[in-house]
């Protein structure tokens, strides 16, 4: 998109959002990262001079108190006294122009150029709720994490899901220290129809990303290997998108609270389906073949013809881009570090790509494989950052993304892509 103001993406992304068969807009700094639609009508939507209203936009005020840690070098770096700063301050209204980074995470249009500091050189622990800027763009720390923008405030304001790209936030000075309320517990991992014994690595997913969740800089989610999950539920008469377990390396140990219908879908599509009764415990053991197995409850067993995968898991394909820099063939080792946000390869050869200095936060998906200054790839899972600031050289295609959700430590594979669009 070029130069375009924050109102120009954000009409742009309403325009293409009304696009038949689009699922999914995610706008990043300068760029909108479309999901579904046809190219053309796409491209119309693109050059309609029609200025869209983004229904989703909001407006809010949020309270700030400014005693961060960098506030007195800010101040000093801008020559200003604190009570004149906080004088203009009050009311600044801040636009998000797209979200990333960490879920939630909006990067904020309309800090004044002259008050614009650049990033800390090294990142360090930040609390929730810390108000920060980076160069003139601002933001609000949803969650605990490390960061290495200028600290200049807090909220009590809980933003971790609240703020859409377009969103506007009205800066209120509060003369209180701030903090966010405490987080609630995490929902206990749990079953209708029986009691969870042991499951080290697993999670209840649904099969089927929810996309409604972008625009609130949420990853989609859904299962890692869906044909796997869809079998699952498949085989017990659960809906296709029924919630069930996701589990990595072993599947649960489980206690019937009722009589039920149980199957279990490993990564080579082995389908098992037992009725248990109630008060009957079941193990499901190490899974085999890969890395993921699926779990459904359900009160029918039902006949399921499993296709076969006898296609080459070692052999990955891929689409070249979003960031063509010709890159056609790598072979990798899959690293320890996966997990549903992303699985790292570390590149058997050393990968030559000129990585621009300036490179604009763009949108991703599951599959999207990003290039580290480290040299190794990160292929991303359902649970990915929704835009991201590294090289994007290839793209998994979708079909292929099972194989991602079944790689293991120490597994070498190679990366194959195909110019875009071929």
């Amino acid at each position: 998109m070029g130069d375009a103001t924050a109102d120009e993406l954000h009409a742009a992304a309403a325009r293409v959002r009304e696009v038949a068969g689009v699922v999914a807009v995610i706008p990043g700094h300068s760029s909108l990262y479309v999901i579904g639609g046809a190219r053309d009508a796409i491209r119309e939507a693109l050059q309609s001079p029609q200025a869209a209203h983004d229904a989703t936009a909001a407006t809010r005020r949020v309270r700030v108190s400014f005693d961060g840690q960098d506030l007195d070098e800010f101040l000093a770096r801008t020559s200003q006294a604190r009570a004149s700063f906080l004088a203009r301050v009050d009311g600044l209204q801040l636009r998000a122009r797209y979200l990333g980074f960490r879920a939630g995470f909006a990067y904020l249009d309309g800090w004044p150029a002259e008050w614009a500091m650049p990033r800390r050189p090294t990142s360090r622990p930040v609390p929730r709720g810390s108000f920060a800027i980076g160069g003139a763009v601002a933001g609000f720390y949803p969650i605990d994490t490390p960061g290495g923008w200028n600290l200049l405030g807090r909220t009590d304001a809980e933003l971790a899901h609240a703020i859409a790209p377009g969103d506007v936030l009205v800066i209120e000075v509060s003369d209180e220290p701030l903090a966010p309320p405490p987080l609630p517990k995490p929902p206990r991992l749990a079953l209708d129809d029986a009691e969870i014994l042991a499951a080290p690595l697993a999670t209840l997913v649904t099969p089927h990303p929810d996309w409604s969740r972008v625009l609130r800089g949420t990853a989609p989610g859904g299962a890692f290997d869906r044909q796997a999950a869809e079998l699952a539920n498949a085989a017990v008469g659960n809906d296709a998108n029924a919630p069930l377990l996701e589990c990595a390396m072993s599947g649960p140990r489980l206690r019937f609270i009722r009589e039920r219908v149980v199957a279990f879908c490993g990564p080579r599509l082995d389908v098992r389906v037992q009725r248990v009764r109630a008060g009957e415990e079941l193990a499901i053991g190490r899974i085999e073949g890969g890395l993921r197995g699926y779990l459904a409850i359900g009160a029918r067993a039902v006949h399921v013809d499993a296709p076969s995968r006898d296609d080459d898991r070692r052999i990955i394909r891929a689409m070249r881009g979003p960031h063509d820099v010709g890159l056609a063939e790598v072979a990798c080792e899959v690293t320890p570090q996966l997990d549903r946000v992303g699985v790292r390869l570390r590149p058997l050869q050393r990968i030559a790509a000129d990585i621009p200095a300036d490179l604009r936060s763009l949108g991703m998906q599951c599959g999207t494989v990003q290039l580290h200054p480290d040299g190794s790839l990160v292929a991303m899972g359902p649970e990915h950052p929704v835009t991201g600031g590294y090289l994007q050289p290839m793209t998994v295609l979708s079909g292929e993304t099972w194989k991602l959700a079944q790689l293991v430590p120490g597994e070498r594979v190679t990366l194959v892509a195909q110019p875009p669009y071929e």
